[in-house]
């Protein structure tokens, strides 16, 4: 059988020498998916650290170079133009169009000039006398902070809607080592040349921002995101930071600030469903990984951008996101697909990533789809890419600006694509207004986006019946799009043009009308019928989008309407949302309204909203509305009314966060506590409820300590009497929580033991856990390491890994990141010394199996080889049907070198979740193998011979192996045919 490991993918370089490899030989390096090309297309010396490039409407690239990250802010950063001077269409010259920049982190075509993100300032660059240098330097916003690099304001683009939207993020101001660079926190966003404008909080208070230097308007978005964000066709926006590397903006901010006291949590949909922190491919050969760098998953997620380029052939031509990984030397591809009213991402190809390099310096960060369709991809090309206050000592000692004299851009195409044909070479920008609307048809967004620009630039009246005529008789619906927002760019637009497009045939188009609507209908009120003609909308996201703009006409019939849609769509959490914001005004009459068609038996969308507006009405100074929900809540057991426990977890989540009520409620509060304790048995809620308000003055503790301890009680029950006795004495009763974790207890007892063990002060809990080692299980373990990981408690953990009681594998990449980054020294240090994961050896010995390397193998034959030695414990693809062991079709593309590595050396690294368990029975023979699952009451071991069930009540003690499940030296009789027949059948030759 093949090992267990498999989890980081390596491959040898083609090239020797490197890295860092010369342009053309990196080019060797990156492989990229079937059916398409990558071609260089600019490097040293023209380019040299760009993070950032546009193409403006004469075809004019512009590239943005930041030489000073990590650590220089003295003006290094400069922004070039590439020019074509014999008219081959490739850049051979390279023109300084502005230096003396701190970090610049974008750009974006803007009048005759640039918009460049240079924190704390967002500036208008701008050649007035033609000789490729900008002699014009405005600052246009100012105010975002100046922080860690990575989190600075950014990328500014251009929208559907004709605002500039900035990508911003929480900045890092509590920098441990460069404070002095890096420790500013922002002031104010706002435009310097009018003061008595709009100011938005320090940093943007520290989201996205939106702006029109027009017309000084200047807004704070509800999402935030790190370096690099994007929007779709019909003006959707996505975002990503490190390790979330796909969400989206649901709800705009605008619909927040119409009841800023509503605690709804999220504005963003996390949309990937391969999860966050989602696993990657890499084929990079020795990857410089970091102290504090995750492997195998997302952790420098950025420059997300959605291909609308026309060029590329499914399944890439529509409703796909590239984003970049760096530290990972890849490219990750989604599919997008709606759910109304968000949106989910899938991988298109599994267990490999659209580009990819073996070379450990190809740092991908940033994309740009051209006026060809091509999707550039911006190669920073540097040794390190991670900021030194996330390194360890040595590293950073070390030299951090390796390759910043390197740098390439790399244009993606699929095969039979022509050459580009549009550097200094496109005249768009001298197009006539006709012709300007006619490319708001184009397949391509670049084009149809600069000619939407450039219309509103010119503010021509005449485009005003061709615009109208598009919005009716447009072609695609992205045009129909673009022309609604133009016309409303140009303030153009009619009532009656938007009426036509309440009642497009796309959905969204209907959408984005009904966006419009919102904002014109109080000045054009005929609007307010067609709107309300549109609640029987088919499409999910056009009745999301309608129960938002009804807010404004702020009439009983489209409450009714808003309500409607409510019932309706329940069951969706951001329709709940939405619910809550636009009709939130009164949400006692709310209540009621959905409590009278509130089904009989439980409703697990009902509850949630029902929640959710109690808590409206615990955070609301309405004492009146407080003292009703209390008194709705009260009749008879929760039980028999399966909402009341809704209410009541709702009304303690509002009663934490609500305004001082002087005392005023204090009765109340101590009645519902109360109520809560004495209905524990049958009120999941009532912990949480104790837990938020507190225990009651004359709360006697003898009759929960009762229910903790008798077994014929749920499991549920008496895990919510460990919480309630922790809210009161934590550490008086360590002994009872220590008799809890038992083996024989169910998991949900055992949990709720350590959480309460964990409540107690002091070191003790980390000594009784750390006794209790031996018998809880992996999901046991992580929860307990949650509470060791304290300053007071990481002493005795560090000790317990030291001497090989816990494993260090046995941490989760979270809590060794904050044993190595947020603990004090010494702790720290000792933390980094014992966590850190070593590098692979440089050379592996297989000079005995080195006949396989070169010699070529036939894959049929490979099939019956697997069989033999391998299919006992893993698949490949359809060939066997075991899974002790990871699939190994994922390893098709390792080069053969790495892949007969680690078959020798198996226990070097082992794939998440394949560990190997050993589990002693109290009664009966050990058993050995991976653990599947686990429930309340047992675990599920799976081995090479099937699976077992051990009972926790009959577990003695679990522990983890150091090895893997594969014996070494598994391959050694085989010949030579052999190995290499077994080779080419698992890199599918």
């Amino acid at each position: 059988m093949l090992c267990l490991l498999l989890s980081a993918i390596r491959c040898d370089n083609p090239l020797d020498g490197g890295p860092p490899f010369a342009p053309d030989d990196a080019l060797v390096t990156i492989q990229v998916d079937n059916g398409f090309r990558v071609e260089l297309v600019a490097a040293e010396p023209f380019v040299m650290d760009p993070v950032a490039m546009t193409i403006d409407e004469y075809g004019r690239l512009y590239v943005v170079e930041m030489p000073g990250y990590p650590l220089d802010i003295h003006g290094s950063g400069r922004i070039k133009m590439l020019r074509d001077t014999d008219g081959n269409h490739r850049p051979d010259t390279a023109v300084l169009f502005a230096d003396s920049l701190r970090l610049p982190t974008g750009i974006m075509r803007w009048k005759k000039g640039v918009l460049v993100t240079d924190p704390p300032d967002i500036l208008y660059l701008e050649d007035s006398d033609g000789d490729g240098r900008s002699d014009v330097r405005q600052v246009v916003l100012t105010g975002f902070a100046l922080s860690n690099p990575q989190h600075n304001a950014n990328t500014p683009l251009y929208g559907l809607d004709n605002w500039i939207t900035v990508a911003n993020n929480s900045t890092i101001w509590w920098t441990e080592h460069y404070a002095d660079e890096f420790g500013d926190r922002g002031s104010a966003v706002h435009y310097p040349a009018r003061p008595d404008g709009p100011r938005l909080a320090r940093n943007g208070a520290d989201r996205n921002i939106r702006f029109r230097p027009d017309s000084f308007e200047l807004e704070a978005r509800s999402g935030k995101s790190q370096f690099g964000h994007t929007f779709n066709a019909w003006g959707h926006h996505f975002l990503n930071d490190n390790s979330h590397h796909h969400y989206h903006e649901v709800i705009g901010a605008e619909t927040f600030e119409r009841n800023p006291d509503l605690p709804v949590q999220h504005a963003t949909h996390y949309s990937s469903d391969h999860g966050n922190a989602a696993a990657v491919f890499p084929i990079t050969l020795d990857p410089g990984h970091q102290l504090l760098t995750d492997r195998g998953v997302f952790t420098s997620a950025c420059g997300i951008t959605y291909y609308m380029g026309g060029l590329f052939p499914a399944p890439y031509a529509h409703d796909v996101t590239f984003t970049a990984e760096p530290v990972h030397n890849l490219v990750h591809a989604d599919r997008v697909t709606y759910n109304g009213p968000t949106y989910t991402a899938s991988r298109i190809t599994e267990g490999r990533e659209f580009l990819a390099s073996t070379d450990a310096w190809f740092r991908p960060v940033n994309f740009f789809v051209g006026p060809d369709g091509a999707l550039y991809v911006v190669d920073y090309y540097r040794q390190i890419v991670e900021h030194p206050e996330w390194m360890d000592d040595d590293a950073r000692r070390g030299d951090l600006y390796r390759g910043s004299d390197r740098g390439r851009i790399y244009r993606v195409v699929p095969h039979g694509a022509p050459p580009s044909d549009w550097l200094d070479n496109l005249a768009l920008g001298d197009a006539s207004t006709e012709t300007l609307v006619a490319h708001l048809e184009h397949d391509n967004a670049w084009w149809r986006l600069n000619a939407q620009r450039l219309l509103i630039d010119r503010g021509d009246s005449q485009a005003t019946a061709l615009l109208a005529h598009l919005v009716e008789a447009g072609a695609s619906a992205e045009s129909r799009v673009h022309a609604l927002w133009t016309l409303d760019g140009l303030d153009r637009l009619d009532a009656a043009t938007l009426q036509t497009a309440l009642t497009d045939r796309h959905a969204r188009v209907r959408e984005n009308a009904i966006g419009l609507a919102k904002q014109y209908v109080p000045r054009m009120p005929e609007l307010a019928t067609p709107l309300m003609s549109m609640e029987t909308d088919p499409d999910p996201g056009v009745r999301f989008q309608l129960m938002d703009a009804l807010s404004v006409l702020e009439s009983p019939v489209a409450s009714e309407i808003q309500h409607r849609i409510l019932m309706r769509d329940i069951e969706n959490s951001w329709v709940q949302s939405m619910g809550l914001l636009a009709m939130g005004t009164d949400p006692s009459a709310v209540l009621q309204g959905v409590l009278a068609q509130a089904p009989p038996a439980r409703n697990d969308a009902y509850a949630s909203y029902f929640a959710r507006i109690a808590a409206l009405i615990g955070a609301s100074e309405d004492v009146d509305a407080l003292h009703g929900l209390l008194r709705q809540t009260r009749p008879g057991p929760v039980a028999e009314k399966w909402w009341q426990a809704a209410l009541l977890s709702g009304l303690a989540q509002g009663l934490q966060t609500g305004p001082d009520d002087g005392g005023a409620l204090d009765g109340e509060r101590a009645a519902l506590a109360k109520r809560a304790l004495q209905e524990m048995e049958s009120a999941p809620a009532a912990l949480s409820i104790v837990q938020t308000i507190g225990l009651p003055p004359e709360f006697a503790l003898a009759p929960t300590l009762r229910m903790a301890e008798d077994r014929s009680l749920k499991a549920a029950v008496r895990a919510r009497a460990l919480g309630i006795i922790a809210l009161g004495d934590a550490s008086g009763h360590m002994p009872l929580f220590r008799a809890m974790i038992h083996a024989a207890e169910p998991a949900t007892v055992q949990r709720a033991a350590i959480e309460a063990l964990g409540a107690a002060e002091g070191e003790a809990p980390a000594r009784i856990l750390l006794e209790a080692w031996s018998s809880l299980t992996p999901t046991l373990r992580q929860t307990a390491i949650d509470f060791m990981i304290t300053e007071v408690r990481a002493g005795h953990l560090l000790d317990a890994i030291d001497d090989g009681v816990v494993q260090a594998a046995e941490l989760s990449w979270r809590h060794r990141a904050i044993l190595m980054r947020d603990t004090r020294e010494p702790l720290r240090s000792r933390a980094r010394s014992l966590l850190s994961l070593q590098a692979d050896p440089e050379d592996v010995s297989i000079r005995r199996y080195s006949f396989a390397l070169d010699a070529t193998g036939n894959a049929q034959d490979g099939i019956a080889i697997f069989n033999h030695v391998c299919a006992a414990c893993h698949r490949a693809g359809s060939v066997g049907a075991a899974d002790y062991g990871p699939d190994l079709a994922s390893v098709q593309h390792w080069p053969r070198k790495a892949l007969l590595a680690k078959i020798l050396d198996p226990a070097r690294s082992i794939a998440s979740g394949y560990k190997l368990w050993t589990v002693e029975r109290k009664r009966g023979a050990a058993v050995h193998g991976v653990i599947a699952q686990e429930t309340p009451t047992s675990i599920t071991i799976r081995h090479q011979h099937g699976e077992e069930v051990v009972l926790r009540a009959d577990i003695a003690s679990v522990s983890l192996q150091a090895g893997s499940g594969m014996p070494p030296g598994l391959i050694a009789g085989l010949g030579e045919t052999d190995v290499a027949n077994l080779l080419a059948f698992l890199r599918r030759e």
